[in-house]
């Protein structure tokens, strides 16, 4: 058979084909591969085909032959399997720190591990538009920048801001470029944030991630603190991320509040029975901040503070200062 202009690239067809093609509920025979291959104008024997098969399975390749009434074949084994690319995709669509266009993107893209026939059954189960999403377009950009500042063991340079009621960025300190120690990034409640140690007070300092433009790693080396640095015990105590004093902090719950409780702090609380079986005790360690105290709050008479004291007060005066509001305006 003579041979075509396309003959070289049979192999990269084949490949195509099985990647695109098949997975274990859809196969190819070698016939449809033929029919296929002239429709990209490439002549091909059955021979030549078993014999290209066997040089992807020898590259390491994982395709599989099943037989019935013929010969079929598919690709058993891919980078990602089908449920591992639900959960990435879900966990993108989920991700209000990326914006909504750069969230498309992403899964147009991984949809693409997958076979076209599996990636059918993903369209159904994108719901982007209702999710709250960053306004940020840089924000992995932004990531990626201080991942490469952290490792080279510089200093960052960058702008921060908030919004004002017209979703318009205001930025502090007039727009002049803050400069900081950057130490880890950190994932809190739906945020990325930059943990920064501030070498003048000694004292640490994060950012929100998508709150920060114009990002530039300086020539400086960053300053380390003296302590040994433990991400994962700065965010433990945390409450959405706000500072506070941190205390350990004892209180009663409602016993319906205990897996609330066990979800929130996992292993690092003390859980003890008390003589009312409609409430537990509860020891841990947190962050008092504005948050934390209305954190509290929303149990309602579902939770008291037992100590320590000027926390117990804190939440008494923040419940009365609100209830007094509602009182002004009736």
């Amino acid at each position: 058979m003579p041979k075509s202009e396309n003959q070289k690239q049979k192999l990269l067809y084949l490949l195509k084909f099985f990647y695109e093609e098949t997975d274990e509920e859809h196969t190819l025979t070698v016939n449809q591969i033929i029919d296929k291959l002239n429709q990209n104008g490439i002549a091909a024997a059955r021979r030549s085909i078993y014999d290209d098969i066997r040089t992807l399975q020898d590259f390491g390749i994982d395709i599989v032959m099943r037989k019935s009434k013929t010969c079929e074949y598919f690709l058993s084994s891919r980078l990602f399997e089908t449920p591992e690319l639900k959960i990435l995709i879900d966990s993108i669509q989920s991700s209000r720190f990326i914006t909504k266009k750069k969230s498309e993107s992403i899964i147009k893209r991984l949809k693409q591990l997958a076979s076209k026939p599996q990636s059918r059954k993903f369209s159904g189960q994108i719901y982007i538009y209702d999710r709250i999403k960053s306004m940020n377009e840089c924000i992995l950009y932004n990531v990626d920048t201080l991942h490469n500042a952290i490792a080279e063991n510089r200093k960052v340079m960058f702008r921060y801001f908030d919004y004002n009621i017209k979703r318009e960025k205001v930025f502090r300190k007039n727009g002049e470029f803050y400069s900081v120690n950057p130490l880890a990034l950190t994932f809190d409640n739906e945020n990325y944030y930059l943990i920064s140690y501030n070498d003048k007070y000694k004292d640490y300092v994060h950012y929100r991630v998508d709150k920060m433009v114009d990002i530039e790693i300086s020539k400086e080396k960053r300053i380390m603190p003296k302590e040994k640095f433990n991400a994962a015990e700065y965010v433990k105590p945390m409450f959405s991320m706000f500072d506070g004093e941190v205390e350990h902090i004892t209180a009663l719950f409602h016993i319906s509040y205990l897996n609330v409780i066990i979800d929130r702090f996992g292993d690092n609380v003390i859980l003890r029975e008390t003589e009312d079986a409609e409430c537990f005790q509860a020891t841990f360690k947190a962050a008092v901040s504005p948050n934390f105290l209305s954190w509290i709050i929303g149990f309602g008479v579902g939770a008291l503070i037992l100590s320590p004291q000027w926390v117990a007060d804190e939440v008494k005066n923040l419940a009365l200062e609100a209830a007094g509001m509602y009182e002004n305006n009736i």
